[in-house]
């Protein structure tokens, strides 16, 4: 039953990535050990599969005849244990833990916070903020930064150690001058202003973020058929890598529920405002784009795909236009940040197998080469595929950055989600609780099951 293999590829690849996250931080955090290779092949896999589970246009897969009953059976008991590992990890969001202190996971939940800080007291975060301060208030250190390969740093080949970065900080603190340490708001005016009543409240952002990821399956959930949403939920809380890496600090749900949003609903014209929100939030939107205005294309035709491409902009603009009228050269540079700034190769893509494999680490052009032909590749596969798998784009829009000098896990982790936002918008029909149980699937919401496809038939009768 084609519809409940590509929910369980879903799961299946999510767990994939859970375990792949949890080796990177590993050999990131010591380098000596192995497993560069397997979270590059794991990762590489991950994508293989869920490109593999959004192909084609779904129609009426929920009514084929079921095959592989025991493997059908073995990948949903997979899906459902995976699910329990991450409620596990959703129960423990409000816990202190004891592996990681403070709630200032990285430097974009820590930046963005200052910056909301700095915009309730009436100042412009892009001009205006100082890293050392910021990070003197919140109680952290060197160790969440993004350093770059200037100054004290220039010479560094592939990434400075805990004592190169604490020795330029403290120099940098006393004496100022900072040129090693990515020090302003990168990222659009929304990943700041969004969280500002979680800040003004003082209440822990990590919560919100992971409230948007709720939100976000919710949203997959209720777009998926009643009869087949028990599996699809099952799915996306199997593919651990979505609650595990968020709930462990991830601000890139902020941007994510507008996209998913954006996507489910694109043959709405509010669907524009959604990505416009999205695209004002984080740079890793932006990519996205050209597969949007493609499905908007092939279903509405051009000029509808014009009206919706300048109504995200004038929504990105509107929420950036107070920042670039006050200092237009400090919110250039922070936005532009990711691409302009020499940053270190870092990640947990091919580049992983440069900084951490034993292969050669290549120049960052030949990266940047791979990263655009495979983007082209990517446009040119939606393009034509763009009728007969019309939801492909939503999971090949971060594949490129798999290539990139900068391939960091926090983006791939997130790539179930869209598959799974892809297969909701799919026409699978409806499934009922007997052919499910025929196919060998099994979920840890049977009982629910039962009573959504008999409200079904009642509202049908």
């Amino acid at each position: 039953m084609r519809a409940l293999f590509r929910m369980a590829a879903i799961a299946v690849a999510g767990a994939a990535l859970y375990y792949a996250g949890l080796v990177n931080s590993i050999v990131i955090l010591r380098p000596e050990r192995p497993g560069a290779i397997a979270v590059v092949v794991a990762i590489a896999a991950a994508i293989v599969v869920l490109v593999a589970a959004v192909r084609g246009t779904g129609r009426g897969d929920a009514l084929t005849p079921p095959a592989h009953v025991r493997l059908h059976r073995a990948v949903w008991l997979l899906a459902s244990v995976m699910a329990l590992v991450s409620l596990a990890w959703i129960s423990d969001v409000p816990r202190q833990r004891s592996w990681d202190w403070t709630p200032y996971h990285n430097d974009a939940i820590a930046l963005d916070d200052c910056a909301a800080r700095l915009v309730l007291e009436g100042r412009d975060p892009y001009s205006s903020l100082d890293i050392f301060d910021c990070y003197a208030r919140l109680g952290i250190g060197a160790d969440r930064t993004t350093p770059l390969r200037l100054g004290g740093f220039a010479s560094v080949s592939v990434y400075p150690t805990d004592d190169q970065l604490d020795a330029a900080w403290d120099l940098r603190a006393r004496e100022g001058g900072n040129v090693e340490f990515v020090s302003r708001p990168s990222y659009p005016a929304l990943s700041f202003l969004l969280i500002i009543p979680f800040v003004a409240l003082g209440w822990d952002t990590n919560r919100l973020y992971v409230l948007c990821l709720i939100a976000a399956m919710a949203l997959v959930v209720l777009r998926t058929p009643i009869g087949l949403r028990p599996f699809m939920l099952t799915a996306v809380l199997g593919a651990t890598s979505l609650a595990a890496f968020t709930v462990s600090g991830s601000a890139d749900l902020l941007y994510v529920l507008p996209l998913a949003a954006a996507w489910l609903w694109r043959e709405r014209r509010w669907s524009a405002l959604a990505y416009g929100v999205a695209a004002a939030t984080k740079q890793l939107a932006w990519f996205f784009a050209p597969f949007y205005l493609i499905a908007v294309v092939t279903t509405h035709g051009w000029r509808e795909g014009l009206r919706r491409a300048a109504t995200s902009a004038a929504v990105f603009l509107v929420a950036n236009l107070p920042f670039i009228l006050a200092h237009p050269r400090d919110w250039v540079e922070g936005v532009t940040t990711p691409l302009s700034d020499p940053m270190f190769p870092r990640g947990a893509g091919l580049i992983f197998l440069g900084t951490n494999g034993g292969l050669p680490l290549l120049p960052s052009n030949a990266y940047l080469a791979l990263e655009g032909l495979c983007a082209l590749a990517c446009l040119v596969v939606a393009w034509r595929s763009r009728r007969t798998s019309p939801e492909l784009g939503v999971v090949l829009a971060l594949v490129p950055l798999f290539f990139a000098w900068r391939s960091l896990f926090s983006y791939f982790f997130l790539i179930p989600l869209f598959a799974a936002v892809a297969v909701a918008r799919m026409p699978l029909g409806d499934l009922t609780p007997e052919r499910a149980q025929a196919a060998g699937a099994l979920t840890l919401f049977a009982l629910p099951v039962r009573r959504l496809a008999l409200v079904s038939r009642r509202r049908a009768a």
